[in-house]
């Protein structure tokens, strides 16, 4: 049986991001189109052999929805689209995501075998990019080798991080899936410039010159924001986007 190496609060952890071209998942077959699916949420069941995955799938258009859920719904990694929900109207269209998947190919299940913590799992346009917290090098290694099985690793970035460094990063990777682009960055601004701070550092009319907007529009996309992410946290709820 293979001995693993846990995760040490008081050590650290090494962090590692990379870029994985999976040519034996349905990501790879989707690599002719625009899309982005963020996984928010996963949960392994080793015992039956699957996995659940809770994502964001955001598209341009409508022959692209309805080829990539084609391609996720014939592949033989996938058990089973269990929902999906269209958090919007119109195009760019964003829906929420559930998925059961096998866990024969699966990256998350060698990463949490190896003592791993999953931070995030991305897919831009076909191309998976994955960050875990390991032990050490040593489990990076490993996992590298796994992957180069089923496909190419690229782009690998490592570091050291700590406690605190690994809980902000799990947090923003699941809560910004639902948030827009532009309520992201304008939330961003507005938070490193002080506005959120008390007593307060920045005005609204302060924000919005440092991003080029009016002030209504600012105003516009803090609100909208913060009512998203106050909706997560309060009613565990992410209906009506």
């Amino acid at each position: 049986m293979m001995q693993v190496n846990y995760l040490n609060l008081n050590h650290g952890f090494t962090y590692v991001e990379f870029n994985y071209i999976h040519k034996v998942d349905w990501t790879y077959k989707a690599s002719n189109y625009e899309f982005s699916y963020n996984v928010f949420e996963s949960h392994i069941n080793e015992y039956e052999n699957y996995a659940l995955e809770f994502a964001i799938l955001k598209i341009n258009d409508k022959a692209t929805l309805k080829n990539i859920l084609n391609i996720i719904k014939n592949d033989a990694n996938v058990k089973e689209i269990i929902e999906t929900t269209p958090l919007n109207t119109g195009y760019p269209k964003r829906l929420s995501i559930v998925l059961k998947v096998k866990l024969d190919n699966s990256t998350r299940l060698k990463a949490h075998r190896l003592g791993g913590i999953e931070v995030k799992d991305i897919i831009i346009n076909g191309v998976e990019n994955w960050g875990f917290a390991l032990p050490s090098l040593s489990e990076i290694d490993k996992l590298k080798q796994y992957l180069a099985m089923g496909g190419e690793v690229k782009e690998v970035r490592i570091r050291r991080i700590n406690a605190g460094e690994l809980i902000h990063m799990i947090s923003y990777s699941k809560l910004t899936p639902f948030l827009s682009k532009g309520e992201l960055k304008v939330l961003k601004v507005a938070y490193e410039l002080g506005f959120f701070s008390e007593p307060r550092r920045a005005t609204l009319s302060k924000v919005a010159d440092a991003l080029g907007l009016s002030t209504t529009t600012v105003n516009y996309e803090v609100r909208k924001g913060i009512y998203k992410l106050l909706t997560l946290i309060l009613r565990g709820s992410y209906q009506d986007y």
